[in-house]
């Protein structure tokens, strides 16, 4: 009888862990339908009082950028994922700005304060809805894996549009740094000159475990290696199977690396481990006020100086290396 009970407490605990699993997994992952997702918008940005400081900032960035004549445009991600994103050109455009957002995040709120300063130095700027996010199709959030395809793809869509001449520049923040770092491994155009990664992890699986220690809800261990095999099922890829870091090791791209020392939510240490990792030319910004994504907003003046600089470099460099072949 003893045995039974014990079996029987056995089975339900590991049918309650593996719910406890799939209710992370779903929530963490899987896409938020419109409404809950503008309520927990709402929510969270209750919860990111740092950021309070720079709402006018922000906000006035997104209206003067929505205040624009704009186009949007739909393409296919390699998996036949239909992929949306808004266009804003610039007059006699030097060139390209991919923007890629965070984790269930958008441009308008990721980038807001940064749309006129590309623009007004001569960028397009383009800026998708990532993956299961926004007017994006898709059921998933794959932490990098496939947005990494996607920005590759976006890239490919860029020089169909624009030429091969016209310089693309890569520029994500948090999820979205990772996904264009990750991207550098995926064989992009090569007109795309340089990337900017902001605050990016390291791989999809020391996020994951990086999170659950710092909400202390629940332990890694089972609950993060029980994720492995939800991601291959429900989302098809591979926690453990693909990292920026790796990605940093093959790269050839010039990357500028940007982490405010006080990020609570990516760690800054993930940050310097792709920077050590990178092989390309690199550059690395840090601000030790700044929490997570905020590097701008805390030092604009001085990120748009080192941006431009950086955008300088990349150029001419290239511009070097086609005279060297002559």
């Amino acid at each position: 009888m003893w045995l039974w009970i014990a079996a029987g407490a056995a089975c339900a605990l590991i049918f309650l862990t593996l719910a406890v699993t799939g209710v992370l997994f779903f929530g963490a992952l899987h896409r938020i339908p419109e409404k809950k997702r503008d309520s927990m918008q709402k929510n969270a940005s209750s919860l990111l009082s740092p950021l309070d400081a720079y709402r006018g900032v922000m906000d006035a960035g997104r209206d003067w950028f929505l205040a624009q004549t704009r186009e949007e445009i739909v393409i296919s991600a390699e998996d036949g994922v239909p992929l949306h994103a808004e266009i804003l050109e610039a007059e006699n455009a030097v060139g390209t700005v991919l923007l890629m957002h965070g984790y269930r995040g958008c441009a308008l709120s990721d980038f807001g304060a940064v749309f006129r300063f590309y623009h007004e130095h001569g960028y397009h700027i383009v800026v998708p809805d990532e993956r299961a996010c926004g007017k994006s199709g898709g059921a998933y959030i794959t932490l990098g894996v496939k947005e990494s395809l996607d920005c590759k793809a976006w890239t490919e869509f860029l020089v169909r549009r624009y030429g091969e001449r016209l310089p693309i520049f890569l520029d994500g923040v948090s999820m979205g740094a990772t996904t264009v770092m990750m991207a550098t491994a995926r064989g992009l155009p090569k007109n795309v000159r340089g990337v900017i990664a902001d605050c990016g992890f390291t791989s999809p699986w020391e996020i994951v475990c990086a999170v659950l220690r710092q909400t202390r809800l629940v332990p890694v261990f089972p609950f993060a290696y029980l994720a492995r095999p939800f991601a291959r099922i429900f989302a098809g890829f591979r926690l453990t199977g693909f990292s920026a870091e790796d990605a940093m090791r093959s790269c050839s791209i010039p990357v500028f690396f940007a982490h405010g020392k006080a990020d609570r939510f990516v760690p800054y240490e993930m940050t310097i481990k792709n920077y050590r990792a990178c092989a390309a030319p690199k550059e690395l910004f840090t601000v030790e006020e700044a929490g997570h994504g905020m590097c701008y907003l805390v030092r604009p003046r001085e990120y748009e100086e080192k941006i431009l600089a950086f955008f300088a470099k990349c150029l001419e460099e290239t511009s070097h290396a086609r005279s060297s072949k002559r």
